[in-house]
């Protein structure tokens, strides 16, 4: 044989064994998906990846986020459930009922671990917390209202007249929820509540040119989307017309409301990612019993107070788990 055929058999024969070779290597591992419907704008925060996933071995490598925000756009909800279940994640991540029952309605398969909703047995979620009998489990939050409005009744004794800023266009079934919530606290603490329902951003001007008009003593923002994107403006306005103003919300505390009483959202982060964890490693929804939170923040703002001319007792002062000067 020539020479230059050998050489050419010889090239021919280690490409054929690298390609034998190449074909016989298991193929990379294909991340794992978690899609996450957010109230705020997407790509999520650092916090997923350097969080509780991390400490648990998942990496950008092993994990990826498909983000779909509804911020700006709740009206949209439906049809972001939608194309966030038709990319087909390994499991779905959520905030609040609404979001919750949105994804609930479009997959009865891909796993759905809540981040913290209330009250998923009354709303028919889930069949019960111990067994949820489906494929949603995860973190759920108690509802504090009555004990917020306590904390409240400690910087505003005379406190008789409530308005809660809430949920334009609630569902029925947690509308019905929270009337009989609020009719329960009212009657414990001795209080009146109206509610007003944001639709559109000028709407905030004029409900607390009418809290303040009528004379209401105090109010509570309830944490539905509308009011997390319009924070700002409802801490400004609360200070503007001098109503004292609770939320469940430490953090809105942190940017000038008077004062915060609620979960810990840290807390609940890392305990949803934990459930994710488990899923993404074969465990069924189902047999996983759902986990109501039990780390709870009190926040005062004193700067807040100053300003509104309210005095907040030193009792209140020893218990809380932050001030802000």
């Amino acid at each position: 044989m020539k020479r230059r055929e050998l050489m050419t058999l010889v090239g021919g024969l280690a490409i054929a064994w690298s390609l034998a070779c190449y074909a016989q290597q298991p193929n990379p591992v294909a991340p794992k998906r978690v899609g996450l419907l957010d109230i705020g704008p997407c790509p999520p925060s650092e916090r997923w990846w350097s969080g509780r996933l991390a400490d648990l071995g998942w990496s950008k490598g092993t994990v990826v986020f498909d983000c779909v925000s509804t911020f700006g756009r709740l009206e949209e909800l439906p049809a972001l459930a939608r194309e966030l279940v038709s990319r087909h994640p390994d499991v779905l991540m959520a905030v609040t009922y609404r979001f919750i029952r949105a994804l609930k309605q479009e997959t009865t398969t891909i796993p759905i671990v809540m981040l913290a909703t209330w009250e998923p047995v009354r709303t028919g979620l889930v069949a019960s917390l111990a067994r949820p009998e489906g494929n949603i489990t995860g973190v759920v939050w108690f509802v504090f209202t009555a004990k917020q409005i306590q904390l409240l009744k400690e910087i505003v004794p005379n406190l008789r007249r409530l308005a809660l800023i809430g949920n334009g266009n609630p569902p029925p079934e947690m509308k019905q929820i929270g009337e009989e919530d609020w009719t329960l606290a009212a009657s414990t603490l001795g209080f009146t509540w109206q509610v007003f329902e944001p639709h559109i951003v000028s709407d905030y001007g004029e409900i607390f040119a009418r809290i303040a008009a009528d004379h209401f003593d105090a109010a509570l923002i309830d944490l539905d989307q509308f009011n997390l994107q319009n924070t700002k403006l409802i801490i400004e306005l609360a200070l503007r017309h001098r109503i004292p103003a609770v939320s469940p919300a430490s953090w809105m505390t942190k940017s000038g409301l008077l004062l915060g009483y609620g979960q810990d959202w840290v807390w609940s982060v890392t305990r949803a990612s934990e459930y994710v964890d488990k899923i993404l490693r074969g465990a069924k929804p189902s047999d996983l019993p759902i986990e109501q939170a039990t780390k709870v923040q009190l926040t005062i703002n004193l700067k807040t107070a100053r300003a509104l001319g309210v005095t907040v007792p030193p009792a209140l002062l020893a218990r809380a788990d932050e001030v802000i000067e």
